[in-house]
């Protein structure tokens, strides 16, 4: 089915959130302003690696308007965050390992007395060497960033017997690829604000992906028990992985408590851009072998990744790619190695693919390439390689069924993109080609971390039933996926459902808003805590209108005569909360962990969803430019729920993996960014977006099927770079091997000149 407003019926819903948003009326967590509340500010290094000689905050003490001045000094707990592992000061005191490391931080009456006290700080450092790349941390000799050395991860996995694949391979392709060190671009800049209430609890409101791991980082930092903070987390203006660590959270922490007043604090765009997450730069050289009749029998694998300053999600984000090697294909002798290298280059982590389109980058360029090698058509040779439903992933772990790649490969060879003009255009100025990529996504956080779930459901004083969800809206529609499944779930109307989310307070532990794992967790805690309300609610109202629960049914607006088909309300939810006591309203709640594969000698994935991408291009023969003219995406990751939201997340990540592709990349020279802002950070606009966009799903899953629908918010980036860099092969018989893709190594390709 291609998914459309005309096509969708009932399954096309706004936004609950949407209209406040559009119309600029919803209060962001960095929107909050309250009379006497003081601006925050934090000190960064400024320079990428130097040990810390002295720190003199007196100056700043001593002006005019400043409130409190924080330091390392005022850190009662354990001065180290990380989600893996925990190497990143909250305040640096001994050592600062990249420009944007946090020093020091000040609360000010105003912004510009924050900014001047800022200055006021003055710190002496003792320079050290720059490690600017993982190739150079890892040479001997190297400048440590880290004590322990600058090998902060390493990884093998094997299958079957390497050499005796590549013994009896009819071809065999090699080739390194190198992909961008991405930045996230979100419209909000990491910020929010932060207090203490009257009983003592301290309150941080900040933008964020789990709000009860960073309430745990939290407490470990400050030397404070969990249940005396509070972590509001959303809404946030958007994440895509780069605010699932802290980031300003431990000042914003700091100040509130030493000042006892309410602080706010948002980093400026050039702060963010020095200070914020990255996706990992990586260097993948993949060897992949063939045998005659086309059918893959080896590939080798070398990773080297940039984690930057500290581990942040870099050992995951690699251990995810060597996991996705293979993609959906069935290899029977694989060998990959994988190196994360601590540089002084920023900080890197998740972002949306998590590794998956890194390396499916590199193993969608090898199939094209092997394909052409073997005289094949690319579509045959992929589906000469396709792993069959209920067969064992590469690392031996079991694979949930979803597959369905046979139908969703003849799906996309039978795509209209296939039958548009290719070739040179009529100007002759352009060349045109079409290329594929097939993508395999993984939803949850693995076998090995914890990945809790859960939810409860309530019916509240005022009638309405809160869905309560420690999830995060981060701008992915999650609360238009909470109304929709809970309300299909329980039988009470959208309207009927408020959901409660991203506050440590008011919601259960759900787990991170990462890694496609939010729709299963919804979609669990809809199918199993709605029968449990709707025994409540039916056993609550047959009380008050004494009769026997088993005639009523729960419908919009409240309760009905069960096989009624007037639809006229017994009692409606409001009047149902007012006649009970406080105490007893109806409620359920579920906790689970998301399902795990059986795999524990590394990190592997029980779901995963499916795609495959076609794109369109065309090549600039006189300036080695590439435009994207169509993108078309089809999908097999179970039934749609929200056909609009659905829709939205395909196309954004197109074009977020365009932009990794063509323009994004956040260069340094010697620890320092070259780009301050986004005038200098080319992202794809409205006028680059492909003039036409097409997405395709394939909704049926197994018939014993157990995980209902797949998340799919990180599927459409996974094979967009390999499409367009398989349709700029096409075009003009050169495989880009470096993302984003260099125009003077186009106009290399074609000669120099048209």
């Amino acid at each position: 089915m291609r998914l459309g407003r005309a096509a969708s019926g009932e399954r096309w819903h706004v936004r609950p959130d949407g209209p406040a948003k559009i119309a600029g009326r919803l209060t962001y967590l960095t929107d909050v302003r309250d009379e006497d509340m003081l601006v925050g500010r934090i000190l960064r290094a400024g320079i990428p690696h130097a040990r810390i000689v002295h720190i003199d905050t007196s100056r700043a003490e001593a002006l005019a308007g400043v409130v409190a001045v924080v330091t390392h000094r005022d850190i009662k707990g354990s001065n180290g965050f990380g989600i893996v592992v925990q190497d990143q000061p909250a305040m640096c005191f001994d050592k600062v390992r990249y420009v944007g490391d946090a020093v020091a931080a000040v609360a000010a009456v105003d912004a510009a007395t924050a900014a001047r006290a800022i200055d006021l700080i003055r710190v002496r450092y003792e320079p050290l060497p720059v490690v600017s790349g993982a190739e150079a941390a890892l040479a001997p000799g190297a400048e440590a960033v880290h004590a322990a050395g600058n090998l902060q991860r390493e990884l093998r996995f094997a299958r079957g017997d390497i050499m005796a694949g590549f013994a009896g391979a009819a071809h065999v392709v090699e080739a390194t690829y190198e992909t961008p060190r991405q930045m996230h671009g979100f419209m909000e800049t990491e910020g929010g604000h932060a207090f203490v209430d009257a009983d003592g609890t301290l309150n941080v409101c900040a933008g964020g992906q789990h709000g009860r791991r960073d309430q745990m980082q939290l407490a470990r930092i400050l030397g404070m028990p969990e249940e005396r903070i509070r972590v509001v987390s959303s809404p946030t203006g958007g994440a895509f992985g780069g605010k699932d660590e802290l980031t300003v959270q431990p000042a914003l922490a700091l100040l509130a408590l030493k000042t006892g007043r309410r602080v706010r604090l948002q980093l400026e765009r050039f702060e963010s851009v020095a200070a914020g997450t990255k996706s990992n730069p990586m260097r993948i050289r993949m060897r992949t072998g063939c045998d005659a009749n086309g059918h893959i029998v080896a590939q080798q694998v070398d990773l080297l990744a940039d984690a930057g300053a500290y581990a942040s999600l870099s050992p995951g984000v690699m251990e995810t790619a060597l996991e996705h090697a293979c993609g959906p294909y069935d290899v029977p002798n694989v060998l990959s190695h994988g190196r994360l290298a601590y540089t002084n280059n920023g900080t890197c982590g998740a972002l949306r693919g998590f590794g998956c389109n890194q390396m499916s980058y590199a193993l969608e360029c090898q199939v094209e390439r092997l394909a052409v090698a073997c005289g094949l058509d690319p579509i045959e040779f992929r589906a000469r390689n396709l792993r069959k439903a209920g067969t064992r992933g590469y690392l031996g772990q079991t694979v949930a069924s979803t597959e369905r790649l046979d139908e969703m490969l003849a799906a996309a060879a039978a795509d209209p993109i296939w039958n548009r003009p290719r070739g040179l255009t009529p100007d002759g100025t352009e060349i045109i080609g079409v290329g594929m990529g097939m993508n395999y996504q993984g939803n949850g956080l693995g076998t090995l971390p914890p990945d809790p779930g859960g939810g409860t459901l309530r019916l509240a004083p005022d009638g309405m039933i809160e869905a309560a969800l420690g999830l995060d809206e981060i701008g992915q529609g999650l609360h238009a996926a909470i109304r929709n499944t809970v309300a299909a779930e329980l039988g009470c109307g959208h309207g009927d459902i408020r959901p409660v989310t991203g506050d440590t307070a008011a919601a259960p532990e759900s787990g991170s808003t990462t890694a496609s794992r939010g729709t299963y967790v919804v979609w669990r805690v809809a199918k199993e805590a709605a029968p449990c309300l709707a025994d409540e609610l039916t056993s609550a109202a047959a009380r008050i209108l004494d009769r026997s629960a088993q005639t009523l049914v729960v419908v919009p607006g409240g309760l009905a005569e069960r096989g009624s088909n007037s639809g006229a309300l017994l009692i409606s939810f409001a009047e149902l909360a007012r006649a009970l006591a406080p105490d007893g309203l109806p409620h359920a709640g579920v906790a689970f962990e998301f399902p795990k594969s059986d795999y524990f000698e590394g990190n592997a994935r029980l779901i995963f969803a499916f795609g495959a991408t076609l794109a369109r291009v065309a090549v600039d023969r006189v300036t080695g430019q590439v435009r994207v003219l169509d993108i078309s995406q089809h999908t097999a990751a179970g039934p749609v729920l929200d056909h609009a939201a659905y829709l939205g997340q395909i196309e954004g990540a197109s074009v977020q993996g365009q932009g990794f592709t063509i323009t994004e990349n956040a260069v340094l020279q010697h620890g320092l960014y070259l780009t301050e802002n986004l005038d200098t950070y080319i992202m794809p606009s409205i006028q680059d977006a492909p003039r036409s966009m097409a997405v395709f799903a394939l909704e049926g899953l197994e018939a014993d099927d157990r995980f209902g629908p797949r998340g799919i918010g990180e599927l459409g980036i996974g094979a967009v770079t390999p499409a367009i860099a398989n349709a700029v092969a096409d075009a003009i018989g050169y495989w880009p091997e470096q993302a984003p893709i260099d125009p003077e190594r186009i106009l290399g390709a074609l000669g120099g000149s048209p």
